[in-house]
């Protein structure tokens, strides 16, 4: 039996020189090291770096060309850098929130012009930074995101009092009780279905990761792991009774955010009826509105207090609404825990 081969011209890419990128910490660089890293730091902090372009033989190519300049993790800037006519570039960049192992890669994908990028590519040595820990993490100006938002984040649980505060059906919440005072210390895990039973609350974690994203508004990990320290248990910090000044403030509701919070006498507003808008809101959505001083707020308890019909109640002030805070496109909203949560109407004297 005879075998035929088919053979095809096939097309061939002209090569694009440089062929590579040598990248290099610049001297004197400090880069701290695994064992001895260097403090995790929000702030722009300067790094030095080299670039060569080389050619397919290794050897420095002349190219004046202009390479993008990323860092991983971590945000840079410039994000670009100009090779001189030699096809070399010294000088420095700034990196924010780098952890661990953070590197700056410079890649040829320039198209400013009608030149092809040959992507060529090169990456420097790690500068290691320590993992931040919650409050590191979730301190930030703008309260809709956080510092290593769309990054598989690590976080600093090893040394720190970091414990289980609340579950529900689709996660838990844990705080660092060391950062509880200042706050920025909670943070919610979203395990897609009922925790494992080693996530009890006081439970204490020692370690902590996971996809870092900001889902509606609110910061959580999902796809997470962590582990519990056997035979500990830690108590959660109080819930932190609310001021109306914090209340009118997105950062310092942002201070709050995954932490338990006590609103003392809030009100349903009188206008919260079958036939208003946001009661069609409430039943899309589960969410009923409380007047807390001149902030409206908004409360979930279906899923754990599904016999309360806030409708009902319109025009009532409750001794408290207790549970877990979180920011749900600009909407600031309780999530109730038990029904402990929704405190009675308050009798008038």
């Amino acid at each position: 039996m005879w075998f035929f081969l088919a053979c095809s011209a096939m097309g061939t890419r002209e090569r694009v020189e440089p062929s590579f990128l040598a990248v290099a910490l610049g001297e004197g660089t400090e880069s701290g090291s695994a064992e001895a890293p260097l403090p995790f730091s929000a702030s722009a902090t300067p790094v030095s770096i080299t670039v060569q372009a080389l050619d397919i033989e290794g050897q420095p190519y002349p190219w004046p060309g202009t390479v993008t300049l990323k860092s991983r993790p971590g945000r840079i800037d410039p994000d670009r850098a100009s090779l001189d006519e030699s096809g070399a570039f010294s000088g420095s960049v700034s990196i924010e929130a780098g952890f661990g192992p953070t590197r700056v890669w410079a890649i040829d994908e320039d198209t400013d012009d009608e030149r092809e990028p040959g992507w060529a590519a090169g990456v420097t040595d790690p500068v290691w930074w320590a993992f931040p820990t919650i409050a590191e993490m979730q301190n930030i100006d703008n309260h809709e995101t956080n510092q290593l938002a769309g990054e598989f984040a690590e976080l600093r649980i090893s040394d720190r009092e970091v414990v289980v505060t609340a579950t529900d059906a689709a996660g838990f919440w844990a705080s660092d009780r060391l950062d509880a005072a200042t706050g920025h210390s909670g943070i919610y895990v979203y395990t897609f279905n009922k925790p494992d039973e080693s996530i009890v609350i006081g439970a204490q974690l020692s370690s902590l990761n996971g996809q870092n994203q900001e889902y509606l508004g609110a910061t959580q990990l999902s796809w997470p792991t962590y582990t519990v320290v056997e035979g500990v248990s830690l108590a959660p910090p109080d819930a932190v009774v609310l001021t109306e000044t914090a209340c009118g403030d997105d950062n310092e509701m942002e201070k709050l955010e995954a932490s338990k919070v006590r609103a003392e006498s809030p009100t349903i507003p009188s206008t919260f009826t079958t036939d208003s808008e946001e009661y069609l809101d409430y039943e899309a959505y589960g969410q009923w509105p409380v007047s807390f001083g001149s902030c409206t707020l908004y409360v979930e308890s279906g899923g754990t207090v599904p016999d309360y019909f806030p409708p009902d109640h319109a025009g009532e002030t409750l001794e408290h609404v207790e549970g877990m805070i979180k920011e749900v496109y600009g909407k600031w909203i309780f999530t109730i825990l038990d029904a402990n949560g929704i405190g009675a109407t308050k009798v008038s004297p």
